[in-house]
């Protein structure tokens, strides 16, 4: 049934719990396909615009114009949509994204029984980015956020900030990254405050080029700041002739999944991408799929 979890769990957690907490856990949540086959290890990934969200830095070394538009289908009956695009200007490079979280068909209970009522909880995100090359090998980016959260009648919104590094190592096809992100903090719902998924990550990129393959290396350690937890995650990309790319990654310290899966499809303008993600305990499985234009 789809309401155990979130009604009997996250909701009173969220509504009636007192003091400080870490929420808005769908900021992580991976907004497009081949960032999450990945297993979210490109903090040092370059000429993507998906992988901004994990380090805005890299949003500086996109070398054109991006649409990106990506449908997840997270566990639990989790829906996630997500459209985002970039522009290079003079003064750097700009980017925009806005991403909005269903889940539908939570049962309200005050006894076991039948249910008072259905209903859905919202969440959305609107995102600012802005990278430049502070030298030929360093950029800088920030990535500004606004959170909505809507469940049941309450509300909440809050901010946050990205902050990332990129580095061209002078080993050929090497790039390290760093970043800062999800800083903030939402305002409570009803008695309860509530803090963002703050998360340190530094990793590293090694891109090797063949004639026909193209191997992209990814990993990156995360610490997660409020929750105290660290992770690692791991993954490798392999591209053929420019046109088909499979994807494998691993993400450590979780209990219900590990394995990330994906493969990409390139033409012209267009790329199509895929993920999938098994999960454990009878949570189901995560689709995602995502459409980019780079123009």
């Amino acid at each position: 049934m789809r309401t155990c979890l979130f009604s009997v769990l996250l909701v009173p957690a969220l509504l009636f719990a007192q003091g400080s907490s870490v929420g808005s856990s769908y900021l992580l949540i991976p907004n497009d396909a081949r960032v999450a086959a990945l297993a979210q290890a490109t903090v040092a990934d370059p000429l993507h615009f998906s992988s901004s969200f994990l380090n805005p830095a890299i949003l500086a070394t996109s070398p054109s114009p991006e649409i990106l538009l990506s449908h997840i289908q997270w566990v639990q009956d989790v829906r996630v949509e997500f459209l985002g695009a970039s522009a290079p200007f003079s003064f750097g490079k700009l980017g925009f994204a806005l991403s909005n979280l269903n889940i539908g068909g939570i049962e309200a209970r005050e006894i076991p029984g039948a249910p008072l009522s259905i209903f859905a909880a919202h969440s959305a995100v609107l995102q600012l980015l802005f990278a430049t090359n502070i030298t030929d090998d360093v950029s800088f980016g920030t990535n500004l956020k606004y959170m909505y959260e809507k469940i049941y009648v309450d509300e909440t919104s809050g901010y946050g900030v990205d902050l990332g590094l990129l580095y061209r190592a002078p080993v050929e096809g090497l790039f390290l990254g760093a970043s800062l992100t999800n800083n903030g903090s939402m305002s409570g719902f009803r008695t309860t405050a509530s803090d963002l998924p703050t998360s340190l990550q530094a990793g590293a990129t090694y891109r090797i080029m063949g004639e026909e393959f193209d191997v992209s290396l990814n990993g990156t350690f995360v610490r997660e700041t409020k929750a105290g937890r660290n992770r690692m995650n791991a993954a490798t990309e392999v591209e053929y002739d420019h046109i088909l790319l499979l994807r494998l990654g691993y993400q450590t310290s979780y209990e219900s999944h590990g394995i990330t899966t994906g493969l990409g499809f390139r033409h012209s303008i267009l790329n199509f991408d895929y993920s999938y993600i098994p999960w454990s305990l009878s949570l189901g499985n995560v689709h995602v799929f995502s459409i980019g234009f780079r123009l």
